[in-house]
């Protein structure tokens, strides 16, 4: 008896390695452009628009896609060799490769998008009230000054963002995923990027205390459902399926999908 179950395990262990084999990719690809993802392991944070993209763009190619939570995560993994390409946001990437030489970006976008703030479907009040603060941020050169502060590697003190507190004010819970920069991150001091300081200005408009709280990237839509948060603010970008379960605000910054490499590629 104890045979016959070891033979069955050694077939099932077989079939499954002849199965993989057969949609597998070897490691260590060179990718110098686009078409060559189609033979390559690419990697792609979990939930996101570049997961969307890369799956829709190599869906008829034989390729390995890898999810990881963070793309702090997602460029060790390229640094380990685990993937050959990492595939995300463009101004995230610039912040990795100004920070380690061993990584690159690829001259050849793969596709324009833009960024905006998420709701819950039937809140068009609130979304309007934050609709026109965000319209008085952006014409008034706030919005501006917030994004060049945030090119280069060097970051102001977490201390010096006004969350406008104040015990009487009404609070405006605002849901991200801490781990992309230059948009958002966290360190031991607190919460800073671009879009902390954007809700930041947008709360003062609103005459509310802000509070930010960290999920996953992929929890995110779940704590937005919930109502754990009043909205989600963390470089999310507008896609067709987002738009059918969620409301947007009018865009506030625009990026596109890159292809990160190693330098030594």
């Amino acid at each position: 008896m104890k045979i016959k179950f070891l033979l069955v395990i050694a077939l099932v262990f077989l079939f499954s390695f002849s199965i993989d084999s057969l949609h597998s990719v070897k490691a260590n690809a060179a990718v110098t452009k686009v078409e060559d993802l189609k033979n390559s392991i690419v990697g792609v944070q979990a939930e996101s628009s570049a997961e969307v993209l890369v799956r829709e763009l190599l869906k008829d190619s034989l390729v390995n896609i890898r999810t990881y939570e963070s793309v702090y995560n997602l460029v060790n993994a390229l640094k380990d060799k685990k993937i050959d390409a990492a595939v995300m946001d463009e101004n995230p990437a610039r912040f990795f490769a100004i920070e380690d030489e061993e990584i690159k970006i690829l001259p050849e976008a793969l596709e324009s998008e833009v960024y905006a703030i998420a709701f819950r479907k039937g809140e068009s009040d609130f979304r309007n009230k934050v609709n026109k603060a965000l319209s008085d941020i952006i014409s008034d050169g706030t919005l501006a000054k917030i994004i060049e502060k945030y090119i280069g590697s060097e970051y102001p003190d977490p201390s010096e963002i006004d969350y406008n507190r104040d015990k009487n004010l009404p609070k405006l819970w605002v849901g991200c995923a801490a781990s992309f920069p230059p948009y958002e991150l966290r360190n031991e001091k607190g919460f800073v990027g671009i879009d902390i300081e954007l809700c930041s200005a947008i709360a003062k408009k609103l005459n509310m205390e802000l509070v930010i709280s960290d999920f996953k990237f992929d929890n995110l839509f779940d704590a937005l459902v919930n109502k754990k948060i009043d909205m989600i603010c963390s470089g999310l970008t507008v896609t067709k399926e987002r738009l059918e379960h969620f409301d947007f605000s009018e865009p506030y910054e625009a990026d596109s999908q890159v292809i990160m490499v190693l330098a030594a590629n």
